[in-house]
């Protein structure tokens, strides 16, 4: 507890009169814990101005519909969602989460079923997201019938479960394919630009008016060189050698 919380408590015992003339913006309700609770003279509860759901430390909350995770669904959905004060008034002794999540549902309000249908709508955008991403990797990698390493998520799982911040980790996954991408379309396709350079140079060279030409070749093969396989230098520095040449 503070130095603001201290004084709040001092004057919760002021009358309503003094309290209903307050100016300014009025405190957020503080609670103190019980007697016996071990921080019951440290620390207390407030209450906000807006609802708010806490976070629980660990992995996030599973999807519904996994068995295997089916207990930690049940035990983190009556943690936020059910008052209590002792894991007691959630889970009898003996009892399975499961069996008491079945038997406790009905204690979760409206507006908290709201906010897990929209976790686990969550889940399901996560997964329609990663299966689009991977259909859009699938069609850029043109020349490699594997996906990249690099274009995979680290956080992802085999049942697509992710941290809850994740934002960075896909807006390097979409730099990275845009990357990927340009590359593989710039090493697959010839540019108008290109095309259009090519087609001027083989016209002048057909013509035979510039004889001595500063071409540069680069074989994909170690047997012969084509010529759709040259790399050419459509900007290039005119040498006093090349201009004498070029007048005669």
């Amino acid at each position: 507890m503070n130095t603001s919380d201290f004084k709040y408590s001092s004057e919760s015992a002021a009358s309503a009169e003094k309290n209903a003339n307050q100016q300014g913006r009025p405190h957020n309700e503080r609670f103190p814990f019980q007697q016996q609770h071990p921080q019951a003279t440290t620390h207390l509860m407030m209450k906000y101005s807006q609802l708010h759901v806490p976070i629980l430390y660990g992995p996030q909350i599973p999807r519904q519909d996994r068995n295997d995770t089916r207990e930690r669904y049940c035990r983190a959905l009556l943690t936020l969602f059910v008052s209590w004060r002792s894991v007691t008034n959630l889970c009898d002794t003996n009892q399975t989460w499961k069996d008491a999540f079945k038997y406790r549902q009905h204690l979760i309000s409206v507006h908290s079923w709201k906010i897990i249908e929209n976790i686990q709508l969550l889940h399901e955008c996560k997964k329609d997201r990663d299966d689009h991403l991977l259909q859009v990797i699938s069609e850029a990698q043109v020349d490699n019938d594997t996906i990249n390493p690099v274009l995979l998520l680290a956080k992802h799982d085999v049942h697509g479960e992710y941290d809850m911040d994740d934002s960075d980790d896909l807006l390097e996954l979409l730099g990275n394919l845009d990357k990927y991408t340009t590359t593989a379309v710039n090493t697959t396709r010839k540019t108008t630009e290109n095309k259009y350079i090519e087609e001027t140079i083989e016209a002048v060279e057909n013509v035979g008016r510039f004889n001595h030409t500063n071409t540069y070749y680069q074989s994909s093969s170690d047997i012969s060189t084509d010529r759709t396989n040259r790399q050419l230098i459509p900007f290039l520095c005119a040498t006093p050698h090349l201009v004498q040449l070029n007048t005669k």
